[in-house]
């Protein structure tokens, strides 16, 4: 079976597997990023048997702020096999080479959102959690806010949504935002989830999704996702229009997000989190020097001056300061005893959660008996501190 980039005569055999794997929803998107210069034909995969398509994937460009430092970034989606071709290594060989390709149109790391444990097989780990769940408490009165109404968002609301997105966004240190081109697809693909805006006066203030509860939750209790806005009552408004539907409320939460000032229950159990791969941590945190320093120069180690090793167990690095500065990020060999050696270590495998600042250092180390800080846990969580993030991928 050939593996190679997508032909023009290959869109409708691609659309035809999406809608039958991933539902009809897919055929909208795929074609909007078919013609997006941004993606385009040379940025999907297929595995073809016997002239037909039996697998594809693409690669989506994004860019995260990580605390100040824009972070290119490439996401795999829309991955499909025909079930007759499952088992039989596609996805890795369709991986590889969007792998390939992420790393020449310079991407520093790979996000995914998909099936359980799967893409652990491909060098991704969970490092960013997906925003926490929380039911709206029986009884609450939702009342419509004075001067205010909730209507279905148009296309021509996609800026201002988007602008409320970055409004709420710039709080969190970890953050990334959907490209236009999802936002049209996903206001004309009639999804379950409708995009929705709160006016006050005729002036929009707020949006949200609303419609089906997330993964993990009843399909009975209706959700609100996306939400942004810049005054409370927006939220308000339209959790009271969510409310129309007489079901249970859920708000999907993010950082930043404006309190109603109505009692939420307890947080619900659904865990989920997105997959991250950094293929070369030496090239990503270089690239984030100036994070790093900054770091430094607001800690205890303003002035100080050394050397950080830290051991991926397999390979290592050393990070080198001077007077609050990170100066270099070098790589190394092998390393089994970095604390034994004044260093740190911890195993490959959470490189990308140590970055993207999911637990900090020191929660990574109470939670994996592998990560050792030794005498530079201080130092290692001065640089690696937990961090607020939220990433919203276009999928």
């Amino acid at each position: 079976m050939e593996v190679r980039a997508a032909a023009e005569d290959d869109l409708e055999q691609i659309v035809s597997l999406q809608v039958e794997r991933n539902g009809p929803e897919c055929d909208a998107m795929v074609r909007a990023l078919w013609v997006d210069p941004a993606c385009g034909p040379r940025r999907f995969t297929v595995a073809v048997d016997g002239g037909g398509v039996v697998s594809s994937l693409c690669l989506i460009p994004g860019t995260m702020e990580l605390a100040g430092t824009a972070v290119p970034f490439g996401q795999p989606e829309f991955v499909a096999t025909a079930p007759s071709h499952e088992h039989r290594g596609l996805v890795r060989r369709q991986l590889d080479l969007v792998h390939r390709w992420s790393a020449e149109d310079g991407h520093l790391m790979q996000l995914i959102a998909g099936i359980p444990y799967f893409y652990r097989r491909f060098g991704y780990e969970y490092a960013l959690e997906m925003p926490p769940v929380r039911l709206l408490l029986p009884g609450v009165d939702l009342a419509m806010p004075e001067r205010w109404s909730v209507r279905p968002a148009r296309s021509d609301d996609i800026p201002i949504i988007m602008d409320l997105e970055r409004d709420v966004q710039s709080l969190s240190e970890l953050s990334a935002a959907r490209l236009a081109t999802w936002w049209r697809w996903w206001m004309e693909s009639g999804e379950q989830a409708v995009p929705h805006v709160a006016e006050r006066q005729g002036v929009i203030e707020a949006s949200a999704s609303i419609g089906e509860g997330p993964p993990g939750m009843a399909k009975d209790v209706v959700a609100l996702s996306l939400v942004a806005g810049r005054h409370p009552d927006g939220l308000t408004a339209l959790l009271a229009c969510a409310a129309g539907a007489g079901k249970p409320l859920a708000i999907l939460e993010r950082p930043g997000l404006a309190s109603t000032g109505q009692p939420l229950s307890q947080r619900h159990p659904r865990r989920y989190a997105l997959y991250v791969r950094v293929a070369d941590p030496v090239v990503l945190l270089n690239h984030l020097r100036p994070v790093l320093s900054r770091r430094l120069k607001a800690s205890p180690y303003a002035a100080a001056s050394g050397q950080l090793l830290l051991s991926l167990y397999t390979r290592s690095m050393v990070v080198s300061y001077e007077a609050g500065e990170v100066t270099s990020v070098e790589g190394g060999p092998p390393e089994q005893d970095a604390t034994g050696r004044g260093g740190a270590g911890l195993p490959p495998d959470l490189i990308a959660t140590l970055i993207c600042g999911r637990y900090g250092a020191m929660g990574l180390a109470e939670g994996h008996d592998d990560v050792r800080l030794g005498r530079q846990a201080v130092l290692v969580d001065t640089l690696f501190p937990k961090m607020t993030s939220d990433i919203v991928l276009s999928m």
